[in-house]
């Protein structure tokens, strides 16, 4: 992985998705937004996909708080789905102007993609109501700091009602400045916001959030009446191809659509026995270590 923090990387190759009033809110706020990164029949295809993987009907409030979500990996009940495989998934991870973002931001093209699961929010009711949370998913006390992207992709429109990607970029902006006021043993994982503002960006269906892996982010609760927020988690980051072991695992999941994380709750049925392997096009074999950027090898 590269040594050099994602801010400071200075760009060799022309820029792609991301314009100059992009890159400087890349680098000073740590995060970004691609406007329309996926085309409506893919977001309607993930949409359905969801519904249908969850048993919920989007006229139906009712059926909306699926026991399929849930999963208490994060703080709460935050809506995390265990739907890794499916076709509209690997459109999204392996849509052009998804990438392009990503290769902007890294300066680089050989990427692979992450096999991540989704999220579906309800209104924040009843018994899987929860606070929201904010938090850094790496460790910020490491030495050096980690280098790491996340991206979302919004199914729905978010905003302060629904919810849907908050984050903290006052603290990304100052970092240096408040890593030296912070105490010893401070929580690494859990930023102290007092008195910072949180920010929630409104998107629309389509849109994808990109951000760096040091922006406070989280999830706020869903305080609407009748609306759902759905999105599609992914990032990108150099490619390992030396790495034969990594690359041959990465296959297996997307061709026995085997989940990569271990399930902990909301799994409600094997992918396997729902769909055969998603089709990727040749940029996503590249994304998924299926051929190699340079050459023409493949994994069995």
């Amino acid at each position: 992985m590269p040594d050099t923090q994602l801010r400071d990387i200075r760009k060799t190759q022309p820029p792609r998705v991301l314009s100059p009033a992009d890159r400087a809110r890349w680098t000073e706020q740590g995060y970004v937004i691609v406007r329309r990164a996926v085309t409506p029949e893919t977001v309607a295809a993930l949409t359905a996909g969801l519904h249908s993987f969850l048993d919920t009907r989007p006229e139906d409030p009712s059926t909306w708080t699926s026991p399929h979500t849930g999963n208490e990996r994060l703080p709460g009940h935050s809506g995390l789905v265990e739907m890794y495989s499916h076709q509209a998934q690997w459109d999204i991870r392996q849509t052009p102007r998804v990438y392009e973002a990503f290769a902007d931001v890294w300066d680089l093209d050989e990427l692979w993609v992450t096999i991540d699961y989704a999220n579906v929010n309800p209104p924040n009711r009843g018994a899987r109501a929860f606070d929201g949370f904010v938090h850094w998913d790496v460790d910020t006390s490491a030495d050096p700091l980690p280098v790491r992207c996340q991206g979302v992709l919004s199914l729905t429109e978010g905003d302060e009602e629904v919810g849907g990607f908050q984050c903290v970029p006052e603290i990304f902006a100052e970092w240096e400045k408040r890593v030296s006021r912070q105490p010893a043993g401070r929580d690494p994982f859990t930023p102290d916001i007092t008195g910072y503002p949180v920010t929630t960006p409104e998107v629309a269906p389509g849109d994808l959030i990109v951000f760096n892996g040091l922006l406070p982010h989280g999830v706020p609760p869903n305080v609407s009446e009748r609306r759902v927020r759905m999105a599609q988690y992914l990032t990108m980051a150099p490619a390992r191809e030396e790495n034969a072991g990594l690359r041959e695992v990465r296959v297996r999941f997307w061709r026995d659509r085997i989940p990569p994380h271990p399930p902990e709750g909301g799994v409600r049925e094997r992918e396997a026995e729902l769909y055969g392997p998603a089709r990727p096009t040749e940029l996503g074999e590249r994304l998924l270590g299926l051929r190699a950027w340079h050459g023409e090898s493949t994994v069995g």
